[in-house]
């Protein structure tokens, strides 16, 4: 486990919702390194051959048309890329949040919107002493 996340990937095929996230996220916490995607087949790849650093953390849709949240959970773990991931969905269907509680790279789901408080309590919720929000 890392100490606090310093790079951290948003995946949603809403670019709206990846603006709003990285502008969010950068305001909480500045010092980390916080990037957007869209194209999941895209981003996997340049993951699997080390174009992009690995992530500390994902923050990923479920629901997006290409590929899910759930496939690119199994590509993750297909490729052995290792970070943690928190979903970040407008789902509110309990096989959803039951998948993820299952699932065991997946820390934590957050409903749509993101917010302040869901944020500190996830980060709370790993014990991380040096991630401060502003």
């Amino acid at each position: 486990m890392v100490s606090e996340y310093k790079n951290i990937l948003l995946v949603d095929d809403d670019d709206l919702n990846n603006m709003l996230n990285r502008q969010f996220l950068t305001f909480c916490m500045p010092k980390a390194n916080i990037s957007a995607y869209q194209d999941t087949y895209g981003l996997l790849e340049m993951l699997r051959f080390g174009k992009i650093a690995t992530p500390d953390l994902i923050l990923l849709d479920i629901n997006m048309p290409e590929m899910d949240g759930w496939e690119f959970l199994f590509y993750l773990d297909r490729y052995k890329i290792e970070c943690d991931v928190m979903i970040l969905s407008s789902s509110i269907h309990w096989d959803d949040i039951d998948k993820a509680q299952n699932h065991p790279r997946i820390k934590c789901y957050i409903e749509k919107p993101l917010t302040e408080d869901k944020i500190a309590h996830f980060i709370k919720a790993q014990n991380f002493e040096q991630i401060e929000l502003d």
